[in-house]
């Protein structure tokens, strides 16, 4: 079949040498390995101890438990925003470093490496409100190290896929991922929570039974993210010899944001309006443990079992989605798990049960991941060759620079109404505002199926 090319698109020969599967496996793995930190440090498990638990630690009654337990929080969000900014200012150099330098796969396994450490060093947090910053502050710096893996990562899609097939990979690494998050959870469930405090028997003096956990997440991770770091596949560097500064990053930086406004308009536009509803993907997933606890009532283990539901639902939704962004487009992918979220948001919000919140809520997990997939596999198509983890690094910037919209929102709704449930109606708009600004832009070949002319 001859190259098709449009506008927003890269011209892709419709038949491509079979890749070799060790890289392919390597790629799905580490999403396995590393999920283990999204799922179980930061939203179901070890931000819950560190924002309610440590934070409410020596409080006495109910009211001075509450005030504690929301300065907790807001200690945890103001470290996050602070871990946000960093990421900001750090992907898109690191990005420009990987392209330039051909040091991405060297940057890959340092960030790799670096979030495994900052994870085994959690432990250091003990049951006590004055180690609440040291919590905070280690969950942040996590989320520093493994976001700025996950450019490098992202990157690496493009060189283990084809255009044919690239749908189908980035769906089912995601897809490994959630359902390596349902392996850990259950464990973390079984070992260290329930019955009493695990089948390990550590004891809950001292918080230990939820400190030990990171340790095992640490080498979850490891484990996860060791065939990848050894086997990437080699990245050449687009300016070979070339000395390169942190300033001189900077400055090709903003000559590549120049160039693209003239040549790549179509791109930028994405990075926005994909900003906007990753985010508000984001905050589905951040705030599901606080929303279950705070406004239904669910228990430590009702929060991890339906964390296991989720991340097997969200597998599901995504290994599929990644077979149909193959068959149907990234672009309809997009619509479809953006409008899907919307409505059951809405249906979550006009009915509080918790049996609404279990059904509903799931649901949405079936959207999610198909709608993140189809996002990393757009920027690919979208990306000229070797500018593919620069482009990512950008897309990490946009997504922190406009990273506050879903907290901000849910917030907001939250004390508009003064209800924790209505937080959702946050996400919603931000989920809505996110598709609007996508709906327009015209993708041409790059939002279509491989095969379509």
């Amino acid at each position: 079949m001859a190259t098709t090319e449009d506008q927003g698109g890269r011209g892709h020969a419709a038949t491509a040498p079979r890749l070799p599967r060790r890289p392919v496996v390597s790629f799905a793995l580490w999403d396995g390995g590393m999920s283990a930190f999204s799922s179980v440090i930061l939203t179901f498990v070890f931000a819950t101890y560190v924002a309610s638990a440590v934070a409410a630690e020596g409080a006495v009654g109910q009211e001075a438990i509450t005030a504690a337990q929301d300065h907790g929080s807001r200690v945890l969000t103001t470290w996050q925003a602070i871990g946000a900014v960093a990421v900001a200012l750090l992907a898109p150099l690191l990005g420009n470093l990987a392209d330039r330098g051909g040091a991405r796969n060297a940057l890959l396994r340092i960030t790799t490496l670096a979030t495994v450490v900052v994870v085994a060093l959690m432990p250091m947090v003990a049951l006590d409100a004055d180690y609440l910053v040291l919590g905070a502050a280690l969950i942040a710096l996590a989320v520093v190290f493994s976001e700025l893996a996950g450019v490098f990562v992202n990157s690496v899609l493009p060189e283990v896929s084809t255009p044919a097939n690239r749908g189908r990979v980035s769906g089912t690494a995601w897809a490994v991922g959630y359902w390596g998050s349902i392996v850990c959870l259950a464990m973390v469930l079984v070992l260290f929570v329930m019955p009493g405090t695990g089948l390990l028997g550590i004891t809950g003096e001292g918080g230990w039974n939820y400190r030990a956990i990171p340790l095992f997440v640490a080498l979850w991770i490891l484990v996860g993210t060791l065939p990848l770091m050894l086997w990437a596949p080699k990245h050449p560097a687009s300016a070979p010899g070339e000395k390169w500064t942190p300033w001189q990053g900077y400055a090709n930086i903003a000559r590549r944001v120049v160039r693209a406004f003239r040549e790549e308009p179509v791109m930028l536009q994405y990075l926005v309006a994909s900003a906007i509803y990753r985010d508000g993907l984001g905050a589905v997933f951040s705030i599901a443990g606080v929303l279950a606890a705070n406004a239904y009532g669910f228990s430590t283990v009702e929060i991890i079992i339906f964390g296991i539901a989720a991340n097997l639902i969200a597998g599901i939704g995504v290994f599929l989605g990644g077979r149909a962004d193959d068959r149907i487009g990234t672009r309809w992918i997009i619509i479809i798990g953006c409008l899907g979220i919307i409505v059951l948001g809405l249906v979550v919000l006009a009915f509080g049960s918790s049996t609404v919140f279990w059904v509903a809520g799931l649901a949405i997990c079936l959207f999610v991941g198909p709608v993140q997939s189809a996002s990393r596999n757009l920027l690919t198509r979208l990306s000229q060759p070797g500018r593919e983890t620069e482009n990512f690094g950008l897309y990490a910037t946009t997504g922190r620079a406009l990273g506050f919209l879903g907290t901000a929102a849910f917030a907001a709704s939250v004390a508009i109404f003064e209800s924790t449930q209505a937080g959702i109606l946050g996400i919603v708009v931000v989920m809505a505002v996110g598709l609007l600004a996508f709906l327009p832009i015209r993708l041409g070949a790059a939002g279509r199926a491989p095969g379509d002319a």
